[in-house]
């Protein structure tokens, strides 16, 4: 049955095996993370967000799949107007955002919870992607090649930051790689590096949130500074859930500390993962995220200049977001509020990374395919699209850096 279902999904076999891997991972540990939270809110039906759950990766499965069998290009055709909704979408959650865990970052969508940030990072990858595989000819001038870039990274990343600042610096960080991979001068992604600085020190000083951000960052410099301060409740959770683990962990199902450690189906699932496999159910976990990295890097190593960078953005994305939430929970970096794609329990999360991971699928599927009718974008012949145009000129790969 399982090799029967891989010989129809198209594209790397591998990311459809470590997906489908990570996906019955997250079943197991979000049905054991959640039965304190089943037990206070639905008297005790731990099925409850088991079902809720296998319902959202279903979905997610679904949009990945239905994805993976379009021609990625086909998103290059809309990116205008994609950008231009995003920004209608992160200034209403500015203006209207809907408070969850002391955090407004979601707006209802027919009584549905939606992050736009989530829908936002998908945006300015595909974007970035077009705009600076347009612009190959300039890319190393300021000017024309490197200051559109910055002027959309600034906007997504600036309305993103007042409501999710830990988003808003993982869409840049990425970003970045973007724009090196493109072949933007250093010098010039220094400069990007200055700005966003600035900003983010204007940003703590003023934000709403800018409270809750310094107690996050004081709590963190005193961990590593003070070895008498303990942290906070959820972060001393997590170490004991870590530290008792050992190498093969307490069982399935045997986890202590998701009785009381806070969110403990959601950002700090990897601590009962830990706890409950041990230090290997923990570097399965990482291997995974790594080898979707590698698979994803290497599809772009073979596709075109588009496809390249955009595969290489998303899987960037998806990649940071999850060692960022390991950081947190093993205590390396500040408490952030990012989720482990695919693996927390979470609606908006779980449909943006299937829908990531369907073009990363596209991009393999047509670079496995080796169609010879099949030409990167290119933004001066209006019959791109035509996938049977003769006349459209093959494109200069796109990693290869001047």
């Amino acid at each position: 049955m399982f090799a029967w279902l891989l010989h129809k999904l198209k594209g790397d076999k591998v990311i459809w095996i470590t997906v489908i891997l990570l996906s019955l991972i997250s079943l197991l540990a979000v049905y054991s993370s959640s039965s304190a939270l089943a037990y206070r809110v639905h008297g005790g039906n731990a099925g409850f967000y088991l079902m809720k759950h296998g319902v959202l990766l279903l979905i997610g499965f679904v949009v990945m799949f239905a994805v993976h069998l379009l021609d990625y290009r086909v998103f290059a055709r809309f990116t205008n107007v994609l950008l231009f909704i995003t920004i209608g979408l992160l200034l209403y959650t500015i203006a209207n955002g809907s408070q969850i865990n002391e955090a407004a970052r979601w707006i209802k969508v027919f009584g549905l919870t939606f992050e736009p940030s989530d829908f936002a990072k998908i945006t300015l990858m595909i974007y970035l992607a077009k705009l600076l595989t347009q612009r190959q000819d300039v890319i190393k001038d300021f000017t024309d090649g490197f200051l559109p870039a910055l002027f959309w990274v600034i906007v997504l990343c600036g309305l993103i930051a007042p409501t999710n600042l830990s988003t808003a610096i993982l869409l840049f960080l990425a970003s970045l790689m973007v724009m090196f991979i493109a072949g933007v001068d250093l010098k010039f992604l220094g400069v990007l590096v200055l700005v966003a600085m600035m900003g983010l020190v204007i940003l703590v000083n003023t934000a709403e949130r800018s409270s809750t951000w310094k107690t996050r960052w004081n709590d963190y410099v005193l961990r590593i500074t003070d070895d008498t301060y303990k942290g906070e409740a959820q972060t001393v959770q997590a170490n004991v859930a870590l530290s008792t683990g050992g190498l093969i962990g307490k069982g399935m199902g045997k986890s202590s500390q998701r009785n009381v450690l806070p969110l403990a189906h959601a950002d700090y699932i990897f601590a009962i993962i830990v706890e409950e496999y041990g230090l290997v159910g923990g570097l399965v976990i990482i291997a995974i995220y790594l080898v979707i990295l590698f698979r994803s890097v290497m599809i772009a190593t073979v596709s075109k200049t588009f496809g390249a960078l955009t595969a290489a953005g998303l899987a960037f994305i998806l990649v940071l977001q999850a060692m960022m939430n390991l950081g947190v929970t093993v205590g390396l970096l500040p408490i952030t509020g990012l989720t482990l794609p695919l693996v927390s329990m979470g609606g908006t999360s779980i449909v943006m990374t299937g829908l990531s991971l369907g073009i990363i699928l596209s991009v393999s599927r047509e670079a496995l395919n080796k169609k010879s009718g099949a030409q990167e974008f290119d933004p001066k012949k209006p019959n791109f699209f035509n996938r049977n145009n003769p006349n459209t000129p093959k494109a200069k790969p796109a990693m290869a850096r001047a």
